[in-house]
């Protein structure tokens, strides 16, 4: 005869407790920053022991990681899926499919605001702000090679500054009061967006 409240297995307990671990520093990172983290404060929070973080995660800058690893995921994920929506729609314009899925990218920046505030600040493990450049070096390719496989080929100097506008914008949605003031950044620089490869197909 089973009982109506099961003991959780181990692996259950397992992804419980490192989820509260990421939950607890993701609070913990927002409100002092990265350098002045503790780990105490976070398994504190958490309810959690010193060394079950450690058993979960090599240390503070591994917290931090994952949960940048984790915005990054749902970056690309609803990039991905706002450019399939698209498609179903109906939409083959390369310019138009980039701006839906540079969208979709955009909305959950306006959603996560905390947590991309946290990335842009520059407070972060030794490293971190390497691997940030090297991602937005990533993106200016893909987003060239995007171009030039739909048979329109995007002049760099222009996929540059397209990349460097969304990220200046990402940055200052970060910082918006609010959902509503960050994603009218969001409407704002997808219209100049528009416009500037407009302006490229006319010249």
């Amino acid at each position: 005869m089973t009982t109506s409240r099961e003991t959780p297995s181990v692996p259950d307990r397992g992804a419980a407790t490192r989820g509260s671990l990421l939950a607890a520093a993701r609070e913990v990172f927002a409100r002092h920053g990265y350098a002045q983290a503790s780990v105490s404060e976070i398994v504190t929070l958490a309810g959690a022991s010193v060394g079950s973080l450690y058993h979960h995660f090599s240390g503070k800058a591994d917290l931090y990681l994952t949960l940048y690893e984790q915005l990054q995921r749902e970056h690309t994920e609803r990039t991905r899926s706002a450019v399939r929506q698209a498609r179903a729609a109906g939409v083959s314009d390369p310019m138009q499919l980039f701006l839906a899925g540079a969208r979709g990218y955009m909305d959950v920046c306006a959603e996560q605001r905390e947590l991309a505030r946290m990335f842009a600040c520059g407070d972060g493990p030794p490293g971190f702000e390497r691997s940030w450049r090297e991602r937005v070096t990533q993106w200016v390719v893909r987003n060239t090679e995007f171009f030039a496989r739909s048979g329109e080929p995007l002049d760099g100097a222009v996929a540059i500054v397209m990349t460097g506008a969304m990220v200046v914008a990402l940055a200052e949605m970060s910082r918006a009061a609010d959902a509503e003031t960050a994603l009218r950044i969001a409407d704002g620089v997808i219209e100049v967006l528009s416009r500037l490869h407009g302006g490229q197909a006319r010249g």
